[in-house]
């Protein structure tokens, strides 16, 4: 009998509008809280779980562009290839617009 190959991420609705924000470029955590609708107390565990499992990477920004701005450095999350078929499942699963996603992402919004 041949494994099936289930993702260990449960798509719940929290879950689906993060990836969909990940997936239109939104890279800042509180910016894809913003677009999401979502707090961050719900966001950031469901970043983490996404890298766990190989969906998603994050880098850290240079210090000196936070330094420059005030702020500490961000972190900024990017999906990998293989999240693909977990981002079709979310849209599918719930086909909701993200909010402001443009102003955010500027290229997105061509």
């Amino acid at each position: 009998m041949e494994a099936k190959n289930v993702s260990p991420i449960r798509m719940t609705y929290a879950t689906a509008r993060v990836l969909q924000a990940l997936d239109e470029g939104v890279r800042y955590g509180f910016d894809i809280a913003e677009v999401a609708g979502l707090r961050g107390g719900t966001v950031y565990p469901i970043l983490r779980r996404l890298e766990e499992e190989g969906l998603a990477r994050s880098s850290w920004e240079r210090p000196e562009i936070g330094r420059r701005e005030g702020r500490p450095p961000r972190k900024y999350y990017q999906l990998r290839a293989a999240s693909q078929p977990l981002v079709r499942e979310a849209r599918d699963r719930f086909p909701f617009p993200l909010r402001g996603v443009s102003d955010l992402n500027p290229e997105r919004a061509r």
